[in-house]
């Protein structure tokens, strides 16, 4: 599995994986640039219990706190909030991509406009460096698996909406395949993620060290789900 299996069935997911990075990137944009023009948008985009006071009307202080300040005593239950969470995402977007893949599309642009709307509250700050390294830490991860599960879903949407001459349940179970050997993978990932959030990202505090950090497990992932393994047996 880790050898070839999961590094070749990400492989196969390649083009949908790349779209939904293009969703959840346009979406990013799109807020960003609403939230700029007019902050009211922030409200609705982000609900006000999800925000936690990181919204227009916080000051550059009291946003800077949230990006340097975290007690301790946090971190175990934060790491297991957003392994929780994100796990959620990931396979919702899997999940639901028997409905034609519309509520996966759906899922990474509105994941898209999360991210673009905090940068632009933050950005207006002056803060805008400083909240892409606390996010680069463990971003790079969270959003990679996301993106993979997404394809995941886009796959099997996709050969439900034209499955050719297969019947659309056969369609399903040869796309499954593939997605199935993905998702695996893709649990890995976020649980890697939530103890970069959890641990790595409040306990390292300097901006490079978390760029740094951020970059050099894109790296990792994409030597390791694109370069190796290949020779082994296509998942289709």
């Amino acid at each position: 599995f880790f050898r070839t299996g999961w590094p070749s069935a990400v492989r196969s997911l390649w083009k949908e994986t790349l779209v939904c990075w293009a969703l959840m990137g346009l979406a990013a944009v799109v807020a960003f640039l609403l939230v700029r023009s007019d902050p009211s948008w922030f409200y609705s985009i982000i609900p006000a219990e999800l925000a936690g006071g990181r919204d227009p009307s916080a000051s550059a202080e009291s946003l800077r706190g949230t990006l340097y300040d975290s007690p301790d005593h946090f971190l175990s239950t934060f790491a297991a909030y957003l392994f929780t969470h994100n796990s959620q995402v990931a396979i919702l977007s899997f999940a639901l991509g028997f409905a034609f893949a519309v509520p996966t599309v759906l899922l990474m642009l509105y994941n898209g406009l999360m991210l673009g709307a905090f940068f632009a509250v933050f950005n207006a700050k002056g803060l805008g460096l400083n909240l892409a390294g606390w996010l680069m830490i463990h971003g790079t991860t969270e959003l990679f698996a996301i993106a993979i599960a997404g394809g995941a879903g886009l796959r099997i949407g996709g050969a439900i909406a034209f499955p050719g001459r297969l019947s659309r349940m056969a369609a399903a179970v040869k796309a499954g395949r593939s997605a199935a050997t993905a998702m695996i993978g893709v649990v890995i990932m976020l649980a890697v993620a939530g103890l970069l959030e959890g641990i790595g990202r409040q306990t390292i505090t300097d901006d490079l060290t978390r760029f740094i950090i951020g970059w050099s497990m894109l790296t990792l992932w994409v030597l390791y789900l694109y370069v190796l393994g290949r020779g082994g047996s296509r998942t289709e």
